[in-house]
């Protein structure tokens, strides 16, 4: 072999053995690179989450307070707090609770929550305040107003009451007059928001975050309401109060409850919270509250 063919497969090797090297530099680049970034995202994934837990964690505690909306500043709002609960035992017919927290946002109650089919009651209805305690438990949103809320402000919330959907109820409160000024009160069950005056915008909110809250909250710091989405209670009251014992004697416990859908005007109620002609209520023996 002549010398020129010895020098050109000396250097050929050279080559293939510089060629192989920047192949396996590029291949440990690589893999590398995709290792960093595998490990980078990874990391990300595990601080996510931590900062994540601890965000729900803190949401979730016992006197967090949700910042108020811009809806919510505008009416004269704070933010929707969370409260300690107050227990849930059933009381009888005629017991009267005194609530640690006014109004209160969970506690004892009556066996039998007021009905879902009527939205509002009249400021004198004398209705049963143990009992409206009882619709938080179900998962109802009770917005609550005091003797000084402003007439007009109380023709507002009875429009707002009409729109606000069938796990809303509004309901007087004739103890003690709301502290700050603020006579318009939002509850779920442990959750509170104070008003200076009523909003449709602002109800809007509570009820799409509170009414019906999922079920994994009856566990949180701060619990929601732990029999969410359960009926309302025996329809033995209209917008106006209790009905007499007469009245009320063929109504069975539970019965006119069954209406998933909130009353059109003049439609499903005749005005005074009774059941319509077009029949917007049904009777349900079957849905006894005493099983609650």
């Amino acid at each position: 072999m002549g010398k020129k063919s010895v020098a050109r497969n000396a250097r050929l090797d050279q080559l293939r053995q510089e060629q192989r090297r920047k192949e396996r530099q590029r291949a440990l680049l690589i893999y590398g690179t995709s290792g960093f970034v595998a490990i980078a995202i990874l990391a990300g994934i595990i601080v996510y989450s931590v900062i994540d837990n601890r965000s729900k964690s803190e949401e979730r505690r016992v006197g967090y307070v949700e910042a108020a909306s811009p809806a919510a500043t505008a009416a004269g709002c704070t933010g929707i707090r969370n409260d300690e609960s107050r227990g849930n035992t059933h009381v009888g017919t005629t017991e009267t609770v005194d609530y640690q927290d006014i109004p209160p946002s969970s506690g004892s109650h009556d066996a039998d929550p007021l009905p879902d089919a009527i939205r509002f009651y009249n400021p004198d209805s004398g209705i049963r305040v143990e009992r409206a305690v009882h619709n938080l438990e179900h998962g109802f949103v009770v917005a609550w107003y005091d003797s000084e809320l402003p007439d007009d402000q109380v023709e507002t919330l009875r429009t707002v009451a009409n729109d606000a959907g069938n796990r809303f109820i509004a309901v007087p409160w004739t103890r003690e007059a709301f502290a700050a000024n603020q006579h318009f009160v939002l509850t779920g069950w442990d959750r509170t928001q104070r008003c200076t005056s009523v909003s449709a915008d602002v109800v809007q909110e509570f009820v799409t975050k509170w009414a019906n809250p999922p079920a994994e909250g009856a566990t949180w710091d701060s619990p929601t309401a732990s029999e969410s989405g359960l009926a309302g209670g025996t329809l033995d009251v209209t917008a106006d109060g209790p009905l007499d014992a007469a009245a009320a004697g063929g109504i069975a416990p539970g019965a006119g409850t069954m209406d998933t859908t909130p009353p059109s005007p003049g439609g499903a109620t005749d005005g005074t919270g009774t059941p319509g002609a077009d029949g917007g209520t049904a009777p349900n023996p079957a849905d006894d509250p005493a099983a609650r």
